[in-house]
């Protein structure tokens, strides 16, 4: 294969690959939102609400993602809910997220000081106040290399749309790939765009935790 064929592709798998990175913005927005109440829902024990959301997350961490994926597109629009490709990943990449942040979240709390608690008590702090100014910051900075892993987890997983019908670097890949009759180049060049970004990501995070170690 010459050079110009494997500048093409290297092309139109980076356009491809663009379109994975465009759900990162919804998915991980939805997840930190989603995953920081779930992780108080919990933390707090509030009844009912608290072992809705522990079914949710176990179902969400021990059930094949595949599965998740095809019963969000093929299943819900027996139910009269219809979601096109796009819209089915983001619902299935944005539960995944939740369902990991919030477990990310929860043992941040728990992480914190109970000293912190009856500190913010003492001064009169109301809970939003004590949650804005004193828990969230703590929670953050404590679960940052975390949070850094699951956003890399999230990346990788976008790849899994393709099965719904979404044209992105994976299914693009596999189009190249009949038309070339040849898997390696195609699927390295895959490869090579993930690695760009996620790698870094990756050292980020063991730099981080290895930071606050010490």
């Amino acid at each position: 294969m010459d050079q110009i064929t494997i500048a093409n592709q290297f092309i139109r798998l980076g356009g491809a690959f663009i379109r994975n990175l465009e759900f990162l913005p919804w998915v991980l927005l939805i997840g930190f939102v989603f995953g920081l109440l779930f992780a108080l829902i919990r933390f707090h024990r509030i009844p009912i609400l608290n072992l809705i959301v522990i079914a949710f997350v176990e179902i969400m961490r021990g059930a094949p993602f595949l599965i998740i994926v095809f019963g969000v597109y093929f299943a819900l629009p027996y139910l009269g809910i219809q979601l096109d490709a796009i819209a089915s990943g983001i619902v299935v990449l944005s539960m995944s997220a939740t369902a990991y942040l919030s477990e990310i979240f929860r043992s941040g709390l728990m992480a914190i000081d109970k000293g912190q608690f009856e500190a913010a008590d003492a001064l009169g702090l109301t809970y939003f106040q004590k949650l804005r100014i004193v828990l969230l910051p703590q929670v953050i900075k404590i679960s940052l290399p975390s949070m850094i892993g699951q956003i890399v987890l999230t990346i990788k997983d976008t790849s899994i749309v393709s099965l719904v019908g979404v044209v992105e670097i994976v299914r693009t890949s596999r189009q190249i790939m009949q038309i070339t009759l040849d898997p390696f180049t195609a699927f390295g060049i895959v490869s090579i765009y993930f690695a760009i970004v996620c790698y870094p990501l990756i050292y980020f995070s063991q730099r981080l935790e290895r930071r606050m170690q010490k």
